[in-house]
């Protein structure tokens, strides 16, 4: 890998830039190297030195780059950084020079180095994600990571290429995986080489395709992806290519069963889990201190397998009584890195247990009988009806709407499966209408296209719902008398029968115009035709309404707003089927720990309990009464007075004598054999005092006295090596300092039954950590706590993807529901005994051919008159009373209320509709009936029947303009003009 460094210099230095580049193996690597190069060259960087820090920029693709490793002080005169201070560029006097260059190019006497450039590149990494992605669309043998001016202008071009469906699709899809930006060159390169496999350019890929492609090749393996691309080119639309996992193993062989040396705790299962996923060869009773260590940190880092498999494991009822062989074999059957839902992985475990478990008493596990009696756990078999039994017989009631009646009991169902809101919100007023997910998953079917749509995809449902809905009284002549209301994660007793499981009958993929009941919400979403939200999109304009419901690129997301609203029309129409769809935040039982400092007193209060432990200060005074009875040592004090006393009995050093005198009255001490000047010789102080330094030499040298006790116990054994070794036969004392382990270390050497009387007594809880290090030491002494938290992270991860309730909302949309329900007029409405929720229609529009649909919240026959409503939840708490009815009329008309009560009366065959609307603000829910008058409904149909027109030529066209096309000028209107003519009578 190359680096390329610039080093500035700074204004005060007067000195030139300097660049340097070589290539290394890593980052760290290179960082190594340019020190060593800066160094070498006598750059110092930094501040108050005459250069700043280096800056890595891009590799500059130039002929005339300086050798490798080489301080270069002439690069910053030719080439200059961009605007991004990575790029270099050519300096405008450069490119002068450099074209007298080329000019003498090729003679023969040329000198120097060249200074143009050649092809010049540039990295690819720092550009758009969409310029990455075309880069490598369009290598063909290899993928690469710069490209010159010439291909970025190719790319940008063929980027904003409309025509080109095939790129306008790949950019699209890559938009909608967001993982992908993440992808290295190579891998982009990978990827699109596989697209352009499995998909040929010649053709338009379907858009869901391309995103289903895309996400299938990032969840698949390297090893895979070939056979995931072989599969997707024949026309096998797999998901990814994977292994089956055997959840089967061995029955551990109960001959010699390890056996536990304490009591099974929560703790201790988790290690236990750590250590089976960690290691798959280890062993109980085998496991050495670096696997548990491994395992410690595991645990504490919240590795997900980890918590799931605690998390299943810990809930089975019996898990503390078997054995560590049964522990590790389940952990080791089971793959915790799936997409099982915790039931579902439950379920394996009590398999698991029940064919191969053991005890820590050496018994077979008992199994779980109480599962297998429960019915909820019977596996549920699908039966397949022949596509042409499932479409219904249909009978024309006239003006292009059908009827299916013939398939329906006399009794038509008086309440649906399902209830939904979507809110929409204009201004300062918040609304809901029906079906919050109208659109949102529906292709509207251009003219000749719905009758080719695949009639073999079918919809399961549930037989109770269906029968339920078809024929109550039948549903309920056949249903037993209790019936289960809660899953398998909250339910807390089972009482009664449950119903059997039959065979879910199938709903096609595409439905004929009429009227249908009971169809799942997913399903009418899913289903074909035109829905009046989409009508309502494509009134905000064609370009919005093709990017919603034909293109996808512009998703539709939920709000809490859209919740409450979801959960009022539930209480107010469906509130038997609210289980449904609604998860409501649990009530926290009586005794469960809520906040951390509840859970502090517990452990300080377990704490307390328990027998206290030797601190640290009781240990120091224990070692310090011990190292009170051992014989005193020699001190460094005493060592040193005794080499002093050796010291004093040496002869003293002759002195050197610091004048010429001095040195003289030295030597005439010395012995007369020391005395070796002559007597006609000179007597010179350097003469005299390398006699003194002779005789110096001879006399003992004196020990030192200072240093460390043991360098002056060495001394002393030059000199009484018998007293050393006295003083190397006494005991040490022991260490007094440190921390309590340490010191306990120390205890164990003078008294070992004491700390082992220590090391039984139970280890206090800790008291500091996070709120997690907490909740887990409660559990490890009490398994069975209840903890807030817990229950309300259980509830916000929503295995079944409900709508969550908190206590608040529901209080308020319970007080909604009350008001509606004691309405004299909405109560007669909503709890009339023959009305029928949310029926399902499906039509033709006349004029245009297009495939409709609606779903009116409320239908009821009176009479022989057919009454429709919708239920609108509002919030005008601020509004007058003399005010609201202009309000609610304008916000059915900026709304388009009118226009959806146009197509319920056009499709359902309804001859009056009705809006409900409830105040929804917190103690103020006030409820307002409003007709739809013959006018109003006139001009909703009038606004439909232009919007389906403009539709239907969008789709014959394949042009879908923008809300506004034309240039204009703007102009004032009466009330600016009037204030315009005020100011030019006043100027």
């Amino acid at each position: 890998m190359e680096f390329f460094y610039v080093v500035k210099a700074t204004q005060k230095s007067g000195k030139q830039d300097a660049v340097i580049w070589f290539t290394a193996k890593s980052e760290a690597r290179a960082a190594l190297t340019l020190d060593v190069e800066l160094e070498e060259a006598g750059i110092e960087t930094g501040r108050g030195k005459d250069y700043a820090k280096p800056v890595r920029t891009d590799y500059p693709i130039f002929n005339d780059l300086p050798e490798e490793s080489t301080i270069d002080l002439t690069w910053c005169d030719r080439y200059e950084l961009a605007d991004d201070q990575r790029t270099w560029n050519l300096k405008a006097q450069a490119d002068d020079a450099q074209g007298d260059d080329t000019d003498d190019e090729g003679t023969a006497g040329d000198e120097g180095y060249v200074s143009h450039i050649v092809d010049s590149a540039y990295t690819i990494a720092p550009m758009p994600f969409r310029t990455q992605l075309l880069a490598q669309f369009n290598a063909e043998d290899i993928h690469v990571y710069h490209i010159n001016k010439e291909t970025q202008a190719k790319l940008s071009a063929l980027e904003m290429d409309t025509d080109n469906a095939y790129v306008q699709n790949l950019l699209l899809a890559a938009g909608n995986v967001p993982d992908l930006k993440k992808y290295d060159m190579n891998g982009l390169w990978k990827l699109t080489k596989a697209i352009k496999e499995v998909f040929p350019q010649d053709r338009r890929p379907e858009l869901g395709l391309l995103i289903q492609f895309m996400n299938a090749w990032m969840v698949t393996g390297h090893v895979d992806r070939g056979i995931l691309t072989s599969e997707w080119a024949a026309g096998n639309r797999i998901s990814g290519v994977g292994i089956p996992i055997d959840q089967k193993s061995e029955e551990p062989q109960p001959s010699e069963p390890y056996k536990r040396a304490v009591a099974q705790n929560m703790a201790n299962l988790s290690i236990e889990i750590a250590i089976a996923l960690l290691y798959p060869d280890a062993q109980p009773g085998k496991i050495i201190r670096p696997q548990l260590v491994a395992a410690k940190e595991l645990a504490d880092k919240k590795d997900p397998a980890h918590v799931k498999a605690l998390k299943v494991l810990g809930k089975t009822t019996d898990i503390l009584d078997y054995d560590a062989n049964s522990i590790f074999g389940v952990t080791r059957a089971i793959s915790w890195t799936g997409e099982e839902t915790s039931s579902e992985l439950r379920g394996l475990v009590r398999e698991w247990f029940t064919a191969n478990g053991f005890y820590e008493n050496g018994d077979r596990s008992k199994g779980y009988p109480e599962w297998d009696e429960d019915s909820r756990n019977a596996p549920q078999e699908k039966e397949v009806h022949p596509a042409s039994t499932s479409q219904p017989q249909v009978a024309s009631l006239g003006g292009g709407v059908f009827s299916i009646e013939g398939l329906m009991n006399e009794k038509q169902p008086q309440t649906d499966d399902r209830s939904s809101v979507n809110e929409e919100t204009t201004g300062n007023v918040q609304m809901e209408t029906t079906n919050p997910q109208e659109g949102e998953v529906v292709d509207a079917i251009p003219p000749g296209e719905g009758s080719d749509a695949a009639a073999a995809q079918t919809v399961t449902l549930n037989p109770a719902d269906v029968l339920a809905a078809a024929a109550p009284e039948l549903a309920k002549a056949t249903a037993p008398e209790d019936t289960i209301e809660a899953p398998e994660e909250t339910a807390s007793a089972l009482e009664g029968e449950l119903m059997p499981q039959e065979p879910a009958p199938e709903y096609p993929a595409y439905f004929e115009p009429g009227r249908y009941e009971g169809l799942p919400n997913n399903v009418y979403h899913a289903a074909n035709g035109i829905s009046s939200t989409q009508v309502k999109d494509a009134r905000v304009s064609l370009m919005y309404f093709n990017a919603r419901h034909v293109a996808k690129t512009i998703p539709r997301e939920g709000s809490k707003v859209l919740d409450m609203g979801n959960l009022v029309h539930g209480l107010a129409l469906q509130p038997e089927n609210l289980d449904e769809e609604f998860s409501v935040e649990p009530v926290i039982p009586e005794g469960a720990f809520t906040t951390a400092a509840t859970i502090r007193a517990f452990i300080d209060e377990h704490n307390a309990s328990l027998p206290a432990l030797l601190s640290a200060d009781d240990i120091k005074v224990l070692l310090e009464q011990h190292n009170a009875t051992l014989p005193a040592p020699l001190s460094a004090d005493d060592i040193k007075a005794l080499l002093d006393e050796h010291n004093a009995t040496l002869p003293a050093q002759v002195s050197l004598g610091a004048a010429l005198d001095e040195t003289a009255q030295s030597y005439m001490a010395l012995p007369a054999e020391y005395q070796r000047i002559e007597a006609d010789q000179k007597q010179t102080a350097a003469a005299m005092k390398a006699c003194i330094k002779e005789y110096n030499a001879t006399l003992p040298t004196p020990l030192k006295t200072s240093g460390s006790r043991d360098a002056l116990l060495e001394q002393l054994a030059i000199v009484n090596p018998d007293l050393v070794a006295q003083e190397a036969n006494k005991a040490a004392p022991v260490k007094t300092s440190g921390s309590r382990d340490a010191l306990l270390e120390q205890l164990a050497i003078i008294n070992p039954d004491l700390v082992a009387q220590e090391a039984q007594k139970p280890a206090p809880l800790k008291v500091s950590g996070t709120k997690a290090d907490l909740i887990q030491a409660v559990k490890s002494v009490n398994p069975n706590a209840v903890f807030a938290d817990e229950l309300l992270d259980a509830w916000r991860e929503n295995p079944d993807d409900k709508i969550l309730v908190t206590h608040q909302q529901m209080e308020t949309a319970l007080a909604i529901q009350k008001a509606l329900h004691s309405h004299p007029t909405a109560g007669k409405l909503l709890l009339h005994p023959d009305r029928a929720v949310e029926t399902s229609y499906f039509g033709i529009d006349e004029e245009t051919g297009l495939e409709i649909r609606v779903r009116p919240d409320l239908e009821i026959d009176i009479e022989a008159v057919r009454i429709g409503a919708d239920l609108k939840t509002i919030s005008m708490w601020n509004v007058k009373q003399t005010g609201l009815r202009a309000r609610l009329h304008r916000e059915i008309i900026d709304r388009d209320y009118h226009l959806s009560a146009a197509m319920y009366m056009n499709t359902a065959a309804l001859d009056q509709f009705f809006w409900i609307f409830v105040n929804k603000d917190e103690g103020y829910h006030w409820i307002a009936i409003v007709e739809a008058s013959e006018e109003l409904i006139e001009l909703g149909m009038l606004e439909y029947r232009q919007t389906m027109n403009r539709i239907g030529n969008a789709f014959d066209t394949g042009e879908w303009p923008a809300p506004i096309t034309d240039d204009y000028t703007d102009e004032l209107n009466d009330y600016d003009l009037r204030r315009l003519e005020v100011l030019r009578t006043q100027a």
